[in-house]
């Protein structure tokens, strides 16, 4: 008899037990609808979707107060395994165990023939530790008008000798030049040299021509000459002949009207008229013809040689 008791407490135990666990179970994965609730408040609390919600309960129409809700277990997202973010160009990699040049291509985007040429690298074999830049070096910039004439020289204008230096070409004009050099005409008026200006800036987009002496077609001295012919300046034909006449300014003291004076190719192979604002107008060459140029551009600056002034007023300006 006492045994039967006992085996039927024990029964009552276990039956209560797994009740109590049933309830816990039950009261996890329900939800009672409350005065107000919605669907997907309610989906936002358990943290499922409204779609997931709805389709364990099977809803058709709308939520009651007090309604029970079956909560479904949240699906598990598989994680997908993507493609590691290439690195940004400009950095630099430092090479690891096991890394190839094609699995450093991989992971940073680059090619491996783009990490050879920049890195200069002669074959596949990479060290540990060591760093691989991941951009191509910056060229130099070189100045925009020295570049632009370089391989392209300024056009001499048929003055016979050898190249020379801008020290032989300098010295070789002083010793041509004249002993009492001087302006060789004045202004008539104030505004003379403007219109001198003027009349040269005509010229611009003139093809140059060796030995031309028109719109047409004209070389450097040329343009010199047919500018102060209008003014009754008669130059010689040559720019090494120009530059032994006339009065010498210097750089820091030019004035509209004066011949500029350049090594080139030539002994004083070269001339401008400036115009004004550390600028001259030139029969430049066969690609560019007529233009203006500043004399601060390196290809300049380094090649002049000297400023002439031909007309002036009483003081010699």
């Amino acid at each position: 008899m006492m045994r039967r008791r006992i085996f039927l407490w024990m029964g009552l135990s276990i039956l209560f037990t797994s009740l109590a666990i049933c309830g816990d179970l039950l009261a996890k994965e329900t939800y009672k609808v409350q005065q107000g609730d919605t669907l997907v408040g309610i989906a936002r609390k358990i943290g499922v979707t409204p779609g997931a919600l709805k389709a364990a309960n099977r809803m058709k129409g709308s939520l009651k107060a007090n309604q029970t809700l079956i909560i479904p277990s949240p699906k598990i997202k598989k994680v997908s395994k993507s493609k590691p973010s290439p690195l940004p160009r400009g950095e630099v990699y430092v090479v690891k165990k096991k890394d190839t040049l094609a699995g450093i291509a991989r992971k940073t985007g680059i090619s491996v023939a783009e990490l050879k040429e920049i890195n200069r690298l002669p074959g596949s074999a990479l060290k540990i530790g060591q760093k691989l830049s991941l951009k191509k070096p910056e060229p130099e910039k070189q100045p925009e008008l020295l570049a632009e004439y370089t391989g392209d020289e300024l056009e001499a204008d048929g003055a016979d000798g050898a190249i020379l230096t801008p020290d032989e070409a300098l010295a070789e004009i002083e010793r041509h030049k004249k002993e009492s050099a001087a302006l060789l005409g004045k202004w008539s008026s104030p505004d003379e040299p403007k219109l001198l200006v003027d009349a040269a800036m005509g010229f611009l987009g003139a093809p140059y021509r060796f030995g031309g002496f028109s719109i047409r077609g004209i070389d450097c001295s040329g343009l010199a000459k047919k500018i102060y012919q209008l003014f009754d300046i008669d130059l010689p034909r040559t720019a090494n002949e120009q530059a032994r006449v006339g009065m010498r300014v210097a750089r820091s003291d030019l004035s509209e009207g004066d011949l500029l004076f350049f090594n080139t190719r030539r002994t004083g192979g070269h001339v401008g008229i400036y115009i004004g604002n550390n600028e001259f107008v030139h029969a430049a060459s066969r690609k560019r013809g007529v233009r203006v140029d500043n004399l601060d551009t390196p290809y300049f600056d380094k090649r002049f040689i000297r400023a002439v002034r031909l007309k002036g007023n009483d003081d010699g300006l």
